[in-house]
């Protein structure tokens, strides 16, 4: 397992870090570090942390949290003392603190609320920290270790990968990768049973608001599971932050959202509806004959439809030309095979105004269900993009 460093898990996870990193060559690097316990005879909106540890006599442990920037913040410190540590504080909103071994760079997240969390450091591997009491550092816990076993053989996998790609083996790199996708699959949907059942973990509010920062979940669905927590886990430091995910004003041609429909006229006159390549990546490209980046970039387009077109992809050539004549004769000295479409409306096009297009060229790239997954990637970057969703 690779342990990032604090800055990593404060900005990204607040301590319950799960980073899955795939590009043509995949790298993964997968971090849970973990939570805390509860106990009788702890007074109201109060933590004690009880900890035992190999650590040296007189070692010093700060707890940790998020300062308002992001940067870590001591908010604590304790020694050891003939093998045992303590900390107590209050309680005013459920959250993820650091627990930090002086002169070094290793840390342990504890999930801070009402109760006793008790905790054994080893020196030598504070990941490996048993940590148990509370609800939610029980279901940690548990979740870690069911992670772990995930991340293990997707790391294997990655390695595999490597290789295969340093000794120009496509086929097993592709192998590989199917593997790998069939794992973090298998992890995926752990994750969402998770985050489903246990509605009085915290947790689970950390799963869920990083399946919306990551928008591998939609809003409405996310609401559902959000509305079956607790009062104390919807009151969160996590819930606010999916309260706010979940309520904020809905941007129809954000990344994760499902493409806006429209229908236009083609040179022929004939009307083509972007539901029509529902099933195959799409790529609608915003465009003019008068805009000359459109016409620097169409050759790239050019190539990259004709070596993918077989495998899935369509094109969607939406212009923003006044003229028809010119409109025409740009698709014929450009030699651009796919489909078009145009309201000859310039800036006041229907379809431009649907996608909040402001300024050319502009792209979306949908995947096979019609959902954007990328905006205005040009020449590798989409190539990359494009190969990454047809599996090539």
């Amino acid at each position: 397992m690779l342990v990032p460093q604090f800055n990593s898990c404060v900005s990204n996870w607040h301590g319950l870090c799960i980073f899955v990193h795939m590009k043509k060559t995949i790298f993964y690097s997968l971090l849970i570090s973990l939570a805390f316990a509860a106990c009788n005879g702890i007074e109201k909106n109060t933590f004690v942390i009880e900890g035992t540890t190999d650590l040296p006599e007189g070692k010093k442990i700060f707890r940790i949290i998020a300062g308002p920037n992001g940067q870590p913040q001591t908010v604590d410190t304790t020694e050891v003392v003939n093998g045992k540590f303590a900390l107590k504080g209050d309680v005013d909103q459920i959250d993820v603190n650091f627990l930090f071994i002086e002169g070094t760079q290793s840390n342990s997240a504890i999930i801070i609320e009402e109760g006793q969390i008790d905790i054994t450091l080893y020196k030598d591997s504070i990941g490996s920290s048993i940590i148990g009491g509370t609800a939610s550092n029980k279901d940690l816990q548990a979740y870690r270790k069911e992670t772990q076993e995930y991340a293990a053989a997707m790391s294997a996998i990655v390695q595999e990968i490597q290789a295969a790609n340093s000794m120009g083996d496509n086929l097993m790199a592709e192998d590989l990768q199917q593997q790998y996708k069939n794992i973090e699959g298998k992890l995926n949907a752990y994750e969402k049973d998770f985050m489903q059942t246990k509605n009085d973990s915290y947790i689970s509010a950390l799963i869920l608001e990083r399946f919306l920062s990551q928008k591998t979940m939609n809003k409405n669905e996310a609401n559902e599971i959000f509305m079956t927590y607790t009062d104390r886990i919807r009151g969160s430091k996590s819930g606010m932050k999916i309260s706010g995910f979940v309520n904020a004003p809905v941007n129809p041609t954000a990344i994760g959202e499902t493409a806006p429909l429209f229908e236009g006229p083609t040179p022929t006159g004939e009307r083509i509806a972007l539901e029509s390549f529902r099933g195959k990546v799409t790529i609608i490209d915003f465009w003019a004959s008068w805009c000359r980046p459109c016409r620097v970039e169409n050759p790239n387009l050019v190539r990259l439809y004709k070596r993918m077109h077989d495998k899935g992809l369509e094109i969607v050539g939406v212009s923003l030309d006044k003229n028809k004549a010119s409109w025409e004769r740009a698709i014929a000295d450009d030699g651009l095979p796919w489909n078009h479409v145009s309201n000859l409306q310039y800036w006041s096009d229907p379809i431009a105004q649907l996608y909040s297009v402001r300024a050319i060229p502009a792209a979306f790239v949908l995947d096979k269900e019609g959902k954007i997954v990328a905006k205005n990637l040009r020449g590798a970057q989409l190539d990359a993009k494009i190969e990454e969703l047809l599996g090539n």
